[in-house]
């Protein structure tokens, strides 16, 4: 049986701020802690692609994840390493970071979460993907679009 109790729990929510449902029309219930843990992941990606913080990227980009999307045209695949050299390559003492969730989804240890953010001058749609792995949440792929 799934807890249910407000304090534990909170509604997971749809992009337009209905609770959402599972197959059998119940609302889902996520776990807070979940919650924060994954927005912090979102804040430190956000932050140290901005800054170029190589250090905070790797410790929550799993060694093997890649970031890919369509760039000038072209389809970039980035390894890990290759993403954050990009992010060094911009960073900006002066930049601060602007990123908003528009959604999260967590199904035990995997989630996603939706992300909005700017960096280089660009304003991205981004999907994280994430695994809970040894008690923390890291991100397995990044796949983003550029706003036009």
């Amino acid at each position: 049986m799934i807890d249910r109790s407000a304090d534990r729990r909170i509604v997971a929510m749809s992009a337009r701020g209905q609770p959402s449902l599972d197959q059998t029309g119940h609302t889902i219930m996520t776990n807070s802690s979940d919650i924060a843990e994954i927005t912090e992941v979102v804040r430190t990606y956000a932050t140290a692609m901005t800054s170029g913080d190589r250090a905070e990227l790797e410790r929550i980009f799993f060694e093997r994840s890649c970031e890919v999307g369509h760039y000038e045209g072209g389809l970039l695949w980035n390894t890990r390493d290759e993403f954050i050299r990009m992010c060094e390559a911009e960073a900006s003492s002066s930049a601060e970071a602007w990123w908003m969730i528009r959604n999260i989804s967590i199904h035990g240890d995997i989630a996603v979460a939706h992300v909005e953010d700017e960096w280089a001058g660009m304003h991205f749609d981004t999907i994280l993907t994430m695994l809970k792995h040894e008690g923390a949440w890291r991100v397995m792929a990044k796949a983003y679009r550029i706003q036009s």
